[in-house]
């Protein structure tokens, strides 16, 4: 919800930005337009009327202006008119012009208007100066207004300043809501679609194809889900059916050959084949024990009894029972480095011991023409590092690649032992390296937690 908190913030200030540059623009654009033709209009017709009636001088021949202000290029015709009315002076005056004003003419046409003549008027020494332009060339607009409606609407511009920002910020938020409602939709859908819910949208405005999408790989998932479920089931009814079939059959197996194996002498024929029912009885019923493990530590159905172990202890231990089962043509040899003797590791002591005795067994299993095994142990970087090592044939190059999940042939060399030794440490939390250096090396990582 983070995302969509950020969108909203992002398109609230966008719009507000927009909103005032554009009222920016237009004041600058407004205000340009006003002091470029207002200043031009006051060079042009405001400016030199003042001037020009004070450049007026008395002349034996009557009433002259001062005519360097070159007064044609702004107006069309020009008078001074008496107190009393007359023209003392005139200059391009229309013929429908040229008469004696009286009071009321001359007070009309000092708003501005003489006869649709636009006109302006200024008061010097002779009396008075009218100047005036062509028909319909300026617009003009007599405009006033009381004080208390002007000190009224001064007083009250602030207010609607934060009227009128109040009001730009309120529609930015009503559509950055109504812009970021769909997104906000689509952001719970997506976190439900992560966490493997159902989802199920409305599909509706911009959004419709989005939420469409997202509602057919919902169904997909979902779809997904059940034929996963029900293929784990699957699995484990058969893993526990198997299981449970065969332990009668194989318990009689095993049992009918010891017993064979004890009425023949021991370098016989038959006690050679006796021993070999019971030595392959051995291994399918350690294989499906590999199955049954493998599957529950797979789904975190295997509970894990964990409790403090010794690790030097253990590790005797462990190489001591499986070196009674050797024949001569293996031996183990163990090192262990201190301090890694004197370290406490909290794990479940069985299930490390099965992964250490698969290992082991690995490398005679692969080596029946006998080969030299070494395990060791030391700390490193805070890690308890096992190492089993042989100087046997090495892992095939198949079976790394199995182990590193880079491997999708079928045929690939049978890797369970190995691979529930990747499970029993990951559910300790560590990490396993499988690796060919003149033989077969794995490394075990347990992290030790204080």
């Amino acid at each position: 919800m983070k995302t969509v908190s950020r969108l909203i913030r992002r398109y609230i200030l966008a719009a507000f930005i927009i909103v005032l540059l554009v009222l920016t623009v237009n004041g600058a654009l407004l205000a340009g337009i006003v002091i470029h033709y207002g200043s031009q209009s006051m060079q042009e017709g405001f400016f030199p009327v003042g001037k020009f009636a004070e450049s007026f001088a008395r002349t034996e021949d009557g009433y002259s202006p001062d005519l360097s202000l070159e007064w044609q290029q702004h107006f069309a015709w020009a008078m001074l008119l008496s107190d009393s009315g007359e023209i003392l002076w005139s200059e391009n005056l229309p013929s429908e012009l040229d008469h004696p004003y009286t009071v009321p003419e001359v007070a009309a046409f000092s708003r501005w208007y003489l006869k649709d003549y636009p006109v302006m008027v200024y008061r010097n020494d002779y009396g008075l100066l009218v100047t005036g332009k062509p028909k319909g060339s300026m617009t003009r607009f007599d405009f006033y207004m009381d004080n208390d409606i002007l000190y009224a609407l001064l007083s009250t511009f602030c207010p609607l300043l934060v009227l009128d920002m109040a009001l730009v910020l309120a529609i930015c938020l009503l559509l950055g809501w109504r812009g970021a409602r769909p997104l906000r939709e689509l952001a719970e859908g997506i976190g439900n679609l992560a966490e493997g819910k159902e989802v199920l949208l409305k599909k509706s405005g911009a959004t419709a194809e989005l939420a469409e999408k997202l509602n057919q790989t919902s169904r997909h998932l979902q779809h997904q889900s059940e034929l996963i479920a029900r293929r784990d089931m699957t699995r484990a009814n058969w893993i526990a059916g198997v299981s449970h079939d065969i332990r009668t059959p194989l318990a009689l197996i095993m049992g009918y050959g010891e017993q064979l194996a004890q009425q023949f002498p021991p370098q016989s024929e038959p006690r050679k084949k006796a021993d070999a029912i019971c030595t392959q009885s051995k291994k399918i019923k350690a294989l499906i024990e590999d199955l049954n493990l493998t599957f529950k530590l797979q789904y975190n159905a295997q509970p894990l009894r964990r409790a403090p172990i010794q690790m030097g202890a253990w590790l005797r231990r462990c190489v001591a029972e499986f070196s009674d089962s050797l024949e001569e043509t293996h031996r183990v040899d163990l090192l262990i480095r201190e301090p890694a003797g004197q370290a406490t590791l909290k794990a479940d002591e069985e299930l490390l011991t099965r992964a250490v005795d698969n290992l082991l067994n690995n490398s005679v299993r692969h080596n029946p023409s006998g080969c030299d095994i070494w395990v060791a142990a030391e700390i490193a970087e805070g890690q308890l590092v096992l190492e089993v090592r042989d100087n046997g044939r090495g892992y095939p190059e198949a079976a790394l690649r199995n182990l590193s999940d880079t491997c999708s042939d079928p045929n690939a060399p049978h890797i369970l032992g190995l691979h529930l030794v990747q499970q029993i440490v990951a559910a300790h939390g560590g990490q396993t390296e499988f690796r060919n250096d003149s033989g077969a090396v794995a490394v075990l990582h347990f992290p030790i937690v204080p």
